[in-house]
């Protein structure tokens, strides 16, 4: 969500954010921040032992979402949910991952 800035209440978008929890069964950690001139989201992201997450991320299309050079949906154990309104959606087993996803 943009965030007020400047006295005249001009709104300057996040570029930036992350956040953990510490859940019963270890960290979890979520972290973004956009790059490339606003075209990709990098996305880092644990989940605990014995979990799973489900993500959702913003991407211009459903093979937008990589593990390096390798489609999310390609990683194994994580299974691809659908694309829709802008979004992909995940279920994430237990890990690291570090992703892009192309915004436009």
């Amino acid at each position: 969500m943009p965030r007020r800035s400047g006295s005249a209440g001009t709104r300057t978008p996040r570029r930036t954010v992350s956040g953990a929890y510490e859940s019963p069964y270890g960290e979890i950690r979520s972290a973004w921040e956009v790059t490339g001139g606003g075209r990709t989201l990098a996305y880092e992201a644990v989940v605990p032992a014995n979990s799973e997450a489900t993500l959702r991320l913003p991407a211009a299309f459903a093979g937008a979402v990589g593990e390096g050079r390798v489609p999310l949906a390609r990683v194994d154990g994580v299974r691809f949910l659908g694309h829709a309104d802008g979004r992909s959606s995940y279920r994430l087993p237990s890990g690291r991952y570090r992703l892009a996803a192309d915004l436009h």
